[in-house]
């Protein structure tokens, strides 16, 4: 019986109190040069898939603008890959000719690639 009650007793405490913490549930921080080249990585396929499907490159944009949002409060490199897209998104309103969102696309990925070279 008295075991039935410590067992009971302990059951309740590990429910009432949860897990024990440790290192993978605390949340390991994620570097700039992991995030540097995840943006990059996006980026580059964003601009060979708008080179594919420019019809819905603006969509695609607009849901890659809000990682990239994400990313600028990092600050640095990451606020100019964030702002050329969003130059990007307002030529695409805008409805600008080919040549020009073209050497914009090229742009974003340069700056995408310079964040990667500066993050290393």
């Amino acid at each position: 019986m008295h075991i039935r009650s410590l067992f009971f007793v302990l059951a309740c405490l590990v429910f009432f109190t949860g897990c024990p913490s440790g290192q993978g549930s605390q949340g390991v921080g994620v570097t700039d040069p992991e995030v540097a080249q995840t943006v990059s990585n996006q980026v580059v396929e964003f601009v060979e898939g708008a080179a594919k499907s420019p019809k819905s490159a603006k969509g695609r944009l607009d849901l890659m603008l809000e990682s990239l949002d994400g990313a600028a409060e990092r600050g640095g490199e990451f606020v100019k890959v964030r702002d050329e897209a969003k130059k990007l998104q307002s030529m695409y309103e805008a409805k600008a000719g080919d040549a020009e969102l073209k050497a914009q696309l090229e742009t974003l990925k340069s700056a995408a690639n310079a964040l990667t070279a500066s993050a290393s």
